[in-house]
């Protein structure tokens, strides 16, 4: 009885009358992939919990974006915890397993809706159900309903040859924006592995667009953050590394820069303790920043920073003229350590040297700088 439902079902699909509520269902998945579509525009923080054998072994928190080439970047920001070598790797793909059925590319939801089963039921909710989502004989079931996803199960295998449970919930972004990830569930019964997953803070990314002329004048403030980690310890002189706009950038009262624009930094100079006198250095500036998919070459001032090393510095002297900037960075910083913490401002007396705590000078993820243009910058055009 069950299969020849089905089978009416579909062949009603196939003509195109089965709808969605009042929504035919071709429409529906099209709006499903523009969801998907949309959602890539943002970044979000995540918080992950590793359990083994029901017992808690790591709690960790990360940053998730989508870079232009689509592929998902896991920024770590800190934890509690600690995995072994042999299951950091295994969690990190686990993680990155979940949300490819969870938060597929659109192309490969059109490719899976496509030979997807599909059921209306009452009040705009759909089934869809099918198998070979992304690997040969996996077994997916969302639910969705008024043009939202809603729920999402699959069972499919990891490394060839172990069951893996997906489970997943949506939640809606603020002001009609779209379904997201809220929870989600990747276990593995035969190792005795759960992972939990729960997504948050999500930060839209789009910049202004790069068909559009802004100009932004010299000496114009970019207020960024690390991505990742950086320090003389192991960075090297003529490394690149990424930041993103912390605030929008705003001329004559208009936006023409938007918090979270990826830009490119540089190191000029760096040198570890080691090789410094036991004090390390180091001198970074930005050199880029990406509007749309159009990265535009910019100037800033550079920023110094010298090790307090086993002197008898406090780790709180500005040498040069930058004082009243870093000290302004400081307090915008709103907590302790400001100094390795918070140096919004230090970008002030662009040839100042600042002195931070330790032999290295490190920054960890999220720490916040403040450079100044040396030249205008002209976007779009």
């Amino acid at each position: 009885m069950r299969k020849a439902a089905i089978g009416l079902i579909l062949s009603v699909f196939f003509v195109g009358t089965l709808t969605w509520g009042q929504i035919p269902v071709r429409e529906a998945s099209q709006r499903l992939a523009e969801n998907l579509r949309k959602l890539r525009e943002y970044s979000w923080n995540t918080q992950t919990e590793v359990r083994v054998k029901g017992q808690q072994v790591s709690l960790t928190l990360e940053k998730f974006r989508y870079d232009l080439d689509g592929r998902l970047q896991i920024i770590p920001l800190g934890g509690t915890g600690k995995l072994s070598p042999e299951l950091q790797p295994v969690v990190t793909d686990l993680v990155k397993l979940g949300l490819t059925y969870a938060q597929p590319s659109p192309e490969k939801f059109a490719e899976f809706y496509s030979r997807a089963e599909i059921w209306e039921g009452k009040g705009g909710a759909v089934r869809i159900e099918g198998t070979d989502g992304n690997l040969p004989g996996d077994h997916i079931d969302l639910r969705a309903k008024n043009g939202r996803a809603d729920r999402l199960s699959v069972e499919t295998i990891y490394r060839s040859a172990t069951p893996v449970m997906i489970g997943a919930e949506y939640r809606s972004l603020p002001n009609d924006g779209p379904n997201y990830v809220a929870r989600l569930e990747v276990s593995v019964p035969e190792e005795d592995i759960d992972v939990f997953v729960e997504n948050f803070d999500y930060v839209l990314n789009q910049s202004v667009a790069a068909s559009e002329i802004s100009v932004i004048p010299q000496g114009t403030e970019l207020r960024i953050r690390l991505t990742g980690p950086l320090s003389s310890k192991n960075a090297s002189a003529g490394q690149d590394f990424q930041v993103v706009l912390d605030s929008d950038v705003v001329v004559d009262g208009t936006t023409v820069l938007k918090a979270g624009a990826p830009i490119t930094g540089h190191v000029v100079e760096s040198k570890a303790a080691a090789r410094a006198q036991g004090k390390g250095r180091m001198a970074i500036r930005l050199t880029a920043v990406t509007v749309g998919s159009q990265p535009f070459a910019l100037e800033t001032n550079t920023l110094n920073f010298e090790a307090e090393g086993t002197g008898k510095k406090t780790g709180r002297r500005l040498l040069g003229g930058s004082g009243i900037g870093a000290a302004i960075g400081a307090i915008a910083g709103g907590g302790s350590g400001a100094w390795k913490g918070a140096l919004i401002g230090a970008g002030v007396g662009g040839a100042a040297t600042l002195v931070t705590k330790g032999n290295e000078v490190e920054f960890p993820a999220e720490q916040r700088f403040s450079f100044s243009l040396s030249r205008k910058l002209q976007i779009g055009g």
